[in-house]
C-alpha cells in the first residue's frame, strides 16, 4: 500500500483529497499549518514549507507527493509571503525529496500561468505561452519550472496540474466564501474592491456596484464595461481531485503538463439567475472595469492521455449545494 503526502492537506481541495485517496485504499499523509479534519487522512504532520525538520517527518516513508500548499491572492501586501510560500516553500520541498525513492510529484498549478484572462488564442491549451501577469500566476510558474528542473536533475518523476478556477458546491451559497464570495455577491465584491489600492478600474466597479447596491445581499451577473457576460470554466472540487488523483496514478502522467477542469466554460448570465432561484436572492447584471472573464480553457489532453472525465457542470454543483443547504436547515 502506498503512503501518499498531501501537502496542504487541511485545506478546501487537500483535505477532500486525502480523504478520497484514503478511500480508494491508499495510506494518506497531511501536511500543514493546522491538523486536517478529522477523518480526513491517516496521520499528518503541523509544519511550514521552512521548516527542515517538520517536511523530514512529512516525508518519511512517503512513495509520492501531492503538492497543493500555496497562499493564494492578489493583493499587492501579500506577494512577498506568496513568493516565500509558493516558490521558496516549493524549492524547500523538492529538497527534502532529494534521495527519496518517489514514484510521482504532483505540483498543483495554476491557468494564471497563461494567463487566462489575456488569452492569445482560445480554447487554452497546453501549449498556449505562459506569460503571468500577476504574482499569483508569477509564482506558479516559477513553481512550475523548479518541478521541471528537479525532474531533469535526479529523475524525479512529476506531474503539473495547472487548475481551473474550483468550487465546492456548498460555498456558492456562501457570500462569506473567499471563492464564492466575491465572484456572485454584490456586498461581497464591494467589500473585495475596496480592500484594493484605489484605481480607476476598481473605482468604476466601485460605483456600478453601488448604484444597485442594497443591504440586503443580493447576487451580480459580472460583465464586461461592454456588457458582455463574463464566461469562464468553473470546476468541482470532486472533478479536480479525481485530476490529481490521475496525475499520481497513471503512468501517462509521469513528466507532462495537463490542464484539469470542466468540460466546458459557461456565461455568468446563464447559471448566475438559476443560483439566485436556489437563494432567492435578486439578482443584477453589473458592468465591471476590473479583470474580464472571458475565455475557455481545453482539458482534451487529460481527457485523451489520462481518461480524465469531468462529471459535474456549474448546475450539478449548484444543485448539489441547495441540497446540502437544505439538510442544514432542516438539522438546525
Amino acid at each position: 500500500m502506498s503512503l501518499i503526502l498531501v501537502t496542504g492537506g487541511s485545506g478546501r481541495i487537500g483535505s477532500r483529497l486525502a480523504q478520497t485517496l484514503k478511500q480508494s485504499g491508499h495510506q494518506v499523509r497531511a501536511f500543514d499549518r493546522v491538523a486536517p479534519p478529522t477523518g480526513t487522512a491517516d496521520d499528518y504532520v503541523v509544519g511550514d514549507l521552512d521548516d527542515a525538520q517538520a517536511l523530514a517527518a512529512a516525508l518519511d516513508g512517503v512513495t509520492a507527493v501531492a503538492h497543493l500548499a500555496a497562499l493564494m491572492s492578489w493583493h499587492p501586501k501579500d506577494e512577498d509571503a506568496m513568493f516565500a510560500i509558493n516558490v521558496q516553500g516549493t524549492y524547500n520541498l523538492l529538497q527534502a525529496t532529494r534521495g527519496l525513492s518517489l514514484e510521482r510529484f504532483v505540483f498543483a498549478s495554476s491557468g494564471e500561468v497563461y494567463p487566462e484572462l489575456k488569452p492569445q488564442y482560445l480554447p487554452i491549451d497546453e501549449n498556449h505561452p505562459t506569460l503571468p501577469t500577476s504574482a499569483y500566476g508569477m509564482t506558479k510558474l516559477l513553481g512550475e519550472e523548479m518541478v521541471k528542473g528537479f525532474a531533469r536533475r535526479h529523475g524525479l518523476s512529476t506531474c503539473i496540474l495547472r487548475f481551473a478556477h474550483t468550487q465546492a458546491p456548498e460555498e456558492l451559497f456562501d457570500a462569506n466564501s473567499f471563492f464564492s464570495g466575491p465572484r456572485f455577491y454584490i456586498n461581497a465584491k464591494l467589500r473585495q474592491l475596496r480592500g484594493l489600492p484605489p484605481s480607476s478600474a476598481v473605482e468604476q466597479s466601485i460605483a456600478a456596484l453601488e448604484a444597485v447596491a442594497t443591504p440586503e445581499e443580493q447576487h451580480f451577473i459580472g460583465c464586461a464595461p461592454d456588457g458582455t457576460p463574463y464566461r469562464m470554466g468553473i470546476c468541482s472540487v470532486s472533478d479536480m481531485i479525481e485530476g490529481v488523483r490521475l496525475g499520481l496514478e497513471h503512468p501517462a502522467a509521469s513528466g507532462e503538463t495537463f490542464n484539469i477542469g470542466p468540460q466546458k466554460a459557461v456565461a455568468f448570465d446563464e447559471f448566475v439567475p438559476y443560483l439566485a432561484q436556489k437563494t432567492g436572492l435578486p439578482v443584477q447584471p453589473v458592468s465591471l472595469h476590473t479583470a474580464s472573464y472571458r475565455y475557455e480553457t481545453s482539458v482534451e489532453k487529460a481527457q485523451r492521455e489520462l481518461g480524465y472525465a469531468p462529471q459535474m457542470t456549474i448546475f450539478d454543483m449548484i444543485d448539489e449545494g441547495a441540497k446540502l443547504r437544505e439538510g442544514n436547515f432542516a438539522a438546525d
